[in-house]
């Protein structure tokens, strides 16, 4: 494993960040990943190197189990090898229903939030505390003089912010910087090979403010793996058991035009380095220049998991980034 600076902190981690939301996530019934194969698989990432750990107060069915699954095996280690990041917006369904207060990023909200995800992890911090949203119902000033003050208590190390407008983004960090509060260092957009642009005025200022980017769905959802195939008609030949074949919204989410000439390059690409479609599809993100970008993944197996460490082995030349980089721009 190789290991780098998270942005502009003080803070080291793994080129891989293992993300968590399919812990006790259920999908068309399912349980994708039970608390024994959630621990195989913190055992993985800690075997293979990986010490930055991608959870969130409201994943898991009931709420609250990834975190509680995580703690649980945190103590069997030295909580001081790893680097743990958890969020805080949606509203909590392990107290019953929600309240007018039990979601958003108001004061009340993020202090209830904290304790609980403290206990859960069995931990007395954070290093990384994302928002998981932005909240248009509550001063952006308030939120951060919250962050600020858990900060200064030690319960928060960083503060991160995920999916927002990229003027949303550039509002906060101008507003911490005016009233002297502690800022975004990490921001966690949803990123991959296929799905960039969207998101590019975003990473504009990321790439200005030095802010370290952890993008989920590196993988597209597993469309970047190659695992699926495209039918006469359009539509995607999903294995059993794949998110393609167990998600309604696969389709309007990951198989676009761009998609699918982004995986033929990818493709192309990881025949020439002898590397799997994953692995190379992971490695373009490793390798952005432009600012300091540390994939999440996630998987259902060990193998799969070893599978995405095997991307810091692997380099682009200059001449396949580029390739896969101007698939997105095809004329279609």
């Amino acid at each position: 494993m190789e290991y780098t600076t998270l942005g502009n902190t003080g803070t080291t981690v793994s080129q891989l960040c293992f993300g968590t939301w399919r812990f006790g996530m259920e999908s068309g019934g399912v349980v994708e990943t039970d608390r024994e194969e959630a621990h195989d698989l913190l055992d993985t990432a800690w075997d293979n190197g990986i010490n930055f750990i991608d959870t969130a107060n409201v994943y898991g069915n009931p709420n609250g189990i990834s975190e509680e699954w995580i703690g649980e095996w945190l103590e069997d280690h030295d909580r001081e090898d790893f680097v743990v990041a958890s969020k805080v917006y949606f509203p909590f369904d392990g107290w019953g229903e929600p309240g007018p207060n039990d979601s958003g990023l108001g004061r009340k909200h993020i202090r209830a939030q904290i304790e609980g995800t403290l206990q859960r992890l069995g931990t007395d911090y954070l290093d990384l505390y994302y928002i998981h949203r932005w909240d248009e119902n509550t001063p952006i000033r308030e939120t951060l003089r919250t962050l600020t003050t858990l900060v200064e208590e030690g319960k928060v190390r960083y503060l991160g912010a995920s999916t927002m407008a990229a003027w949303q983004l550039t509002k906060a960090l101008w507003t911490a910087d005016v009233e002297g509060l502690e800022r975004f260092d990490v921001t966690q957009p949803m990123v991959n090979a296929a799905q960039y642009d969207e998101v590019a005025d975003y990473l504009d200022v990321c790439a200005d403010q030095d802010l370290a980017v952890c993008p989920y769905s590196p993988l597209a959802g597993g469309f970047l793996t190659g695992k699926y195939d495209r039918a006469e008609d359009g539509s995607v030949e999903a294995p059993d058991g794949s998110r393609g074949s167990l998600d309604e919204m696969f389709d309007e989410w990951y198989t676009t035009e761009q998609a699918w000439d982004v995986l033929e390059a990818v493709e192309a690409v990881s025949d020439e380095v002898e590397a799997t479609p994953a692995q190379v599809s992971v490695r373009w993100l490793i390798e952005q220049d432009q600012f300091t970008c540390v994939p999440i993944v996630g998987a259902r197996t060990p193998e799969q998991l070893e599978e995405n460490v095997g991307a810091v082995e692997i380099e682009l030349t200059d001449d396949q980034f580029e390739r896969i980089d101007e698939a997105r721009s095809l004329e279609r």
